[in-house]
């Protein structure tokens, strides 16, 4: 699907909201039942925000096409959620691209790029390259020829940034960081953990709470407080930071089975494609109120929140950059995708950094 088409029905569908519901009834026609696997265990934002999502095409079809929400597990595992709705296992799933790194790397630069992908680009930057400065393009094209996936991808919900970590004790430095056996995103949040010396270990989330009481896990880095909160990690950590480069930027992905998205008329493909724009909507203002309240929570709690160390930071931006480095001197198309963002935030950077300073004298007004 070119850019300007995604572009353009989904901010038909914004605006609209329930004008794209068909003047056609549901009792013309059998409804189309969907499946839709999630990556996240039950009672976590991504499950409300798949359900309203769900819910909107349902709505906007006007019961033509229906989507069950399912947990992480149901089905498959969360990193085997592509190959299954490629093979027509499930029709659609919620996943993260980063997941695909092990199959070409540059899953990483689109749902979860280092510290901006070393460009500067913050979340909504981001998503305005992926939305106008030819991304979409881009993370289609790393779906279907780099991956070689019969799939219709979209992101869908910003959840980033993610926080540095939850430890049992803070740790001082990197030095001190670096030792711990530390539960991290796979890809290259790993790959630059490594590279610090670090010692990543992947694990889905409904595995962290075991793994932390099994010891298996001395840290650990999950999404926001308001998903760190439904896993429950402030129960078994105390010490919590969310000054992480990471995964500064993190964007869930839905991708639906290419024989499927064939099959729909147009105008259903039209009511997908606006209920999905009207999540990234949804998502940022979710995690906008949902982290505040979930930070306050976990204060509540008797959790310490931390400053990362102060060495974090350009330890981490010297390893990012030479992981990037090395992949783009190995792989023309994660050359590519960052030479595009690189080029998007020459422009859209300089206007990011005068903008930060009027939200910290906004925030500094607050009486809190």
């Amino acid at each position: 699907m070119e850019r300007r088409k995604f572009l353009k029905t989904a901010g038909a569908g914004l605006a609209a909201g329930t004008a794209l519901a068909p003047a056609v009834s549901h009792a013309q026609g059998q409804a189309i039942r969907w499946k839709l696997q999630s990556a996240n265990p039950s009672g976590t934002p991504h499950m409300d925000l798949l359900t309203k999502f769900a819910t909107n095409v349902d709505r906007m079809s006007g019961g033509r096409l229906k989507i069950e929400v399912l947990t992480s597990g149901a089905i498959v595992k969360p990193n085997e959620i592509l190959d299954a709705v490629n093979k027509g296992v499930v029709e659609c799933g919620q996943w993260w691209t980063h997941y695909a790194t092990g199959k070409h790397p540059a899953g990483g630069l689109f749902s979860a790029p280092l510290g901006g992908s070393g460009s500067g680009l913050d979340q909504m930057g981001q998503l305005a390259w992926y939305m106008q400065g030819g991304g979409r393009d881009l993370y289609i094209e790393y779906y279907t020829k780099m991956l070689k996936a019969d799939v219709m991808p979209f992101l869908y919900a910003p959840d980033g940034p993610e926080c540095f970590g939850w430890f049992k004790a803070p740790p001082k430095s990197v030095a001190e960081f670096t030792k711990l056996r530390f539960r991290m995103s796979s890809g290259l949040p790993s790959d630059v953990l490594k590279d610090m010396g670090g010692i990543p270990v992947n694990l889905a989330g409904a595995e962290l709470i075991p793994a932390a009481e099994r010891g298996v896990i001395d840290g650990v880095e999950w999404i926001n407080p308001a998903n760190d909160i439904k896993v429950g990690l402030q129960d078994v950590f105390k010490y919590y930071s969310i000054q992480g480069l990471h995964q500064a930027i993190d964007i869930a992905d839905v991708v639906i089975n290419g024989a499927k998205w064939r099959a729909l008329t147009p105008d259903l493909q039209a009511i997908v494609e606006s209920a999905l724009a009207r999540s990234l909507f949804d998502a940022i203002l979710y995690f906008q109120y949902e982290n505040a309240k979930a930070l306050a929570e976990i204060k509540k709690k008797g959790v310490t929140v931390f400053d990362a160390p102060a060495d974090y930071a350009p330890a981490f931006i010297k390893s990012a950059k030479k992981v990037l480095a090395g992949l783009e001197a190995k792989d023309p198309f994660f050359k590519k995708v960052l030479d595009s963002q690189r080029a998007f935030a020459k422009v859209v950077v300089p206007y990011t950094r005068e903008t930060s300073k009027l939200s910290t004298l906004i925030a500094g007004a607050a009486e809190v």
